[in-house]
């Protein structure tokens, strides 16, 4: 899977892409998140500021982050 991600990431240097994923580490390579909810659009930004607004993406990240710790 990991080398999947990074084939992605080259193929894409320069361009747009759009990429759906529900995996916090897959979007955290995205240059900006969009982060929906009932199809209407929630939260906006890069991984570190969506973190650092404590909204619902980071209540999110560190649920699934928590699975992996503990």
């Amino acid at each position: 899977e990991h080398e999947v991600f990074l084939r992605f990431s080259d193929l894409i240097q320069g361009k747009t892409a759009v990429l759906i994923s529900h995996r916090f580490s897959t979007v955290r390579m995205a240059d900006r998140i969009l982060f929906l909810e009932n199809g209407q659009l929630l939260e906006l930004g890069s991984h570190e500021e969506l973190l650092a607004m404590g909204g619902k993406y980071a209540e999110l990240f560190h649920l699934q982050a928590k699975g992996y710790v503990d």
